[in-house]
C-alpha cells in the first residue's frame, strides 16, 4: 500500500507459487482499507484462495508498476489526483487489452463508469463495495480474460509459425495450396480449410488475410474448442445490457470486433448445433444479433473456417448443419498431410535446421543423405508441427556439424519409422474392398513420391531403386500421380 512513499504488499499466497496479483488504484486511505477488506472477504477460491495486492495512489504510479511487473487484474477508482480513471483505462487498453479492469465509483457517477467501459473497462462497482458482489464480478472478469489471453497466445503462435516456416515446399500439392491462397485472398467469399492437426491450417488462414486488401484490418482468431459452451454465444455475438445476470452494459462479440477484416473460426466442427444456426444467419445476412437484443448490427468481413473433422460425415450423422457446411465451403482448401507431400519434408526440415541452430546459438549443421531418407520415410502423424519439434530436439542434442540417420531414428518413435502410410479413420466407414483399394492407392502414391524424392526426381534412378522397369514405373506415375507425375518426366 502506498503511504508516504512506502509500499506495503499484502499476500496470502505461498512464497513458492507465482502470485495472482490485483492492483488497487485509490488515493483515499479509508477507501483503500475498505477495498482490501472486501477482497479478503470475497470468495476467491478459483484463485487458489491466495493472492497478492499492490496499491498505488495515482494513475501514473499504476502505469509505472505495469511497466515493471505483470498484474492479473486492476481495481481502480474513477476520481484520482492527476490522471483520472478514464484516462487510466485508455492507457491500460493500449498496454494490454486483455488485462481486466474493474472501475469503482459512487452512485452519482455511474455515467462516468459506463464511459470507462466504452473505453475498455470490463465492469464497474458502486461504493461502498459489497464483498459478495465483488467476488462474482472478479470471477467473471478473470474467466473472460483467460479466454482472450488464450486467443492472443494462439494468434501469436500462429504468426510465429507463419513467419518461421514461410510456407516452404516444392510439391505439386504445395503449389496448389499457394494458388488457392492467392485466389481466395482476392475475394470475400467464405473459405473452408480442411486437414489433419498440425498441417498449418491457421497459417493458411493468416496468409489469406495478409494477402487480401483488408490486410491492415483486424484478424480475429476464434478457437471453437476453448470458449466454454455456456459463454460461447455471448462471446461470439455479444450481448446487451440486462440479457443475463452480470450483463450490466452492452458488449460487442468477437465477430463484431473483427468488422472490416477477417474472422478465423478454428475447429468449426466443434461448434454446437444451436450456435451453427446463429452463425449461418450471420453469414447469410451479414448482421449480428447480440444475446438479448432486438436490433441487429451490420457487419462486413471475410469468414475463414478450419477443421480437422470430416464435415460431410458429421452432416450425415446430424451433428453439423448441411446448409452451414455448403455456406462455409464456397472456397475449399484441402491441406494434404505431410506424408502425402514427401518432397516438402527435406525443404522444411533444412529450413528449420538453419533457423533453429541460429536461434539456439549453435554451430551450423546439416543432414546427411541417409538422415534425409529417414525423415522422408517417417509417416509424420503430427505433420508439420511434429517435424518442427523433432528438428528442434535434434538441434538441442547435436554435438557435431552433421546430423545422421541414427540421430534421426533415435528421436522418432520406432513403431512409426517403418510406415509411410497411416490408416485414415474415415476408411472404417467404407466397405472392406473399397477401403482396401483406396489404401493400396494411397500406398502406391506415397511410395512413388518417396522414391522420386530420394532420387531428386530422376525417374530412371527411382525405378532402378524400386526394382521396377522404368517404363512400368512411368506408367504407375501417370496412373497414380497424374499431372504431378508428368512434371517429373
Amino acid at each position: 500500500m502506498t503511504r508516504g512513499g512506502v509500499s506495503e504488499k499484502r499476500s496470502t499466497r505461498a512464497k513458492s507459487k507465482v502470485p495472482f496479483t490485483i492492483l488497487i488504484v485509490e488515493d483515499n486511505a479509508t477507501d483503500v482499507e475498505l477495498m482490501l477488506h472486501a477482497l479478503e472477504s470475497a470468495d476467491l477460491k478459483p484463485l487458489g484462495g491466495d493472492f497478492d495486492m499492490e496499491v498505488r495512489a495515482t494513475a501514473e504510479g499504476a502505469l509505472q508498476l505495469l511497466e515493471e511487473r505483470a498484474v492479473d487484474l486492476v481495481l481502480t477508482d474513477m476520481v484520482l489526483p492527476g490522471m483520472d480513471g478514464l484516462d487510466l483505462v485508455s492507457h491500460i487498453q493500449r498496454i494490454d487489452p486483455n488485462l481486466p479492469v474493474l472501475v469503482v465509483t459512487r452512485m452519482n457517477a455511474v455515467p462516468l463508469a459506463v464511459d470507462a467501459m466504452r473505453r475498455g473497462a470490463f465492469d464497474y462497482l458502486l461504493k461502498p463495495i459489497n464483498a459478495e458482489d465483488l467476488g462474482v464480478r472478479l470471477h467473471r472478469a478473470i474467466r473472460i480474460s483467460e479466454i482472450l489471453r488464450r486467443h492472443s497466445v494462439y494468434e501469436q503462435q500462429d504468426r510465429q509459425e507463419f513467419e518461421a516456416n514461410n510456407f516452404l515446399g516444392s510439391s505439386t500439392a504445395f503449389e496448389h495450396i499457394m494458388r488457392s491462397i492467392r485466389e481466395a485472398a482476392q475475394v470475400r467469399s467464405t473459405v473452408l480449410i480442411t486437414g489433419e492437426t498440425g498441417t498449418g491450417k491457421g497459417m493458411i488462414a493468416r496468409a489469406i488475410h495478409q494477402q487480401s486488401p483488408e490486410r491492415d484490418r483486424p484478424f480475429q482468431v476464434i478457437d471453437c474448442t476453448t470458449v466454454p459452451e455456456g459463454m460461447m454465444e455471448s462471446e461470439l455475438f455479444g450481448h446487451v445490457r440486462g440479457a443475463f445476470t452480470g450483463a450490466i452494459s452492452d458488449k460487442p462479440g468477437l465477430i463484431e470486433l473483427a468488422n472490416g477484416g477477417s474472422v478465423f473460426l478454428d475447429e468449426i466442427g466443434e461448434l454446437p448445433l444451436f450456435l451453427q444456426a446463429k452463425l449461418l444467419r450471420v453469414l447469410e445476412e451479414s448482421e449480428v444479433r447480440p444475446v438479448g437484443g432486438t436490433r441487429v448490427r451490420r457487419i462486413n468481413m471475410r469468414f475463414i473456417a478450419a477443421t480437422n473433422r470430416n464435415l460431410e460425415v458429421r452432416v450425415r450423422e446430424g451433428t453439423f448443419r448441411k446448409d452451414l457446411y455448403y455456406r462455409l465451403a464456397v472456397v475449399s482448401i484441402p491441406v494434404p498431410p505431410l506424408r502425402e507431400r514427401l518432397e516438402d519434408i527435406p525443404v522444411i526440415a533444412r529450413h528449420l535446421l538453419g533457423r533453429l541452430t541460429k536461434a539456439m546459438g549453435k554451430p551450423q549443421c546439416h543432414f546427411d543423405e541417409e538422415a534425409v531418407k529417414a525423415l522422408v520415410s517417417y509417416s509424420w502423424p503430427g505433420n508439420g508441427r511434429e517435424l518442427r519439434n523433432v528438428v528442434e530436439r535434434m538441434v538441442m542434442l547435436a554435438t557435431g556439424d552433421v546430423i545422421r540417420a541414427g540421430d534421426v531414428r533415435s528421436i522418432l518413435p520406432q513403431d512409426e519409422t517403418q510406415s509411410v502410410v497411416s490408416i485414415d479413420q474415415s476408411l472404417t466407414e467404407l466397405p472392406y474392398m473399397e477401403a482396401k483399394e483406396r489404401t493400396l492407392e494411397e500406398f502406391t502414391k506415397s511410395y512413388l513420391r518417396l522414391k522420386l524424392a530420394q532420387h531428386g526426381g530422376v525417374i530412371t534412378k527411382a525405378a532402378e531403386a524400386s526394382g521396377i522397369p522404368r517404363q512400368h514405373f512411368s506408367l504407375l506415375m501417370k496412373r497414380f500421380l497424374g499431372s504431378e507425375g508428368s512434371e517429373n518426366q
